[in-house]
């Protein structure tokens, strides 16, 4: 009996010591407006976790540590999206382009000349489409990005395709900052398969 009054005496002690301390905690957090989970944190997770964190943001007002997670999720992001082209990209036929030199063709028509015109004006902007998508949020559908893409098709350099995705990308409503970044990411990604 004695042992059972001791333990129901340190169940009420330890619930009446967490249900006080965790209301300061998370007072105090609110006052401070600091988040529980740092920096580190958010270099361990993977891109899925950081990217449903960055979605959540209101990509026009970030503040520095917001601004802080989206660099770390966008450097995630060209990473996996690398990779995923390489594996994605159809085998390259040894034939040589229909064209008298490598050098007139503009970066579109490399592509389109190295992997087919299929890939590149639909599978390609699918992919690019689904890795930027928590970046760019729903301000983009994947159809009126695809035809932002297909409108890069005459471009000639990868500073002419960044260029062009972030104005159609802005024109959308997207922040420039972030427009630029998700152009700078799929410019860099992109720029492995020529």
């Amino acid at each position: 009996m004695k042992k059972s009054i001791q333990l129901v005496t340190l169940a009420l002690t330890t619930i009446t010591l967490s249900s006080t301390a965790v209301p300061v905690a998370s007072a105090f957090a609110d006052t401070t407006g600091t988040s529980s989970v740092t920096k580190v944190d958010y270099q361990s997770m993977n891109s899925d976790q950081l990217g449903n964190i960055v979605g959540t943001y209101d990509m026009n007002n970030l503040t520095t540590e917001q601004e802080d997670v989206v660099n770390i999720y966008s450097t995630q992001l060209l990473e996996e999206l690398k990779s995923e082209l390489l594996q994605s990209a159809p085998t390259i036929e040894t034939t040589t382009p229909r064209f008298q030199s490598r050098a007139a063709l503009g970066l579109m028509a490399r592509l389109i000349a190295k992997y087919g015109k299929v890939y590149v004006t639909k599978t390609l902007p699918k992919i690019l489409y689904k890795k930027v998508t928590k970046l760019i949020g729903k301000k983009v559908s994947q159809a009126k990005f695809m035809s932002i893409w297909n409108n890069t098709i005459g471009v000639a350099t990868g500073a002419a395709l960044e260029s062009t995705i972030s104005k159609g990308l802005q024109s959308c409503g997207v922040p420039k900052g972030i427009a630029n970044t998700a152009a700078t990411i799929i410019t860099t990604a992109v720029g492995i398969l020529v």
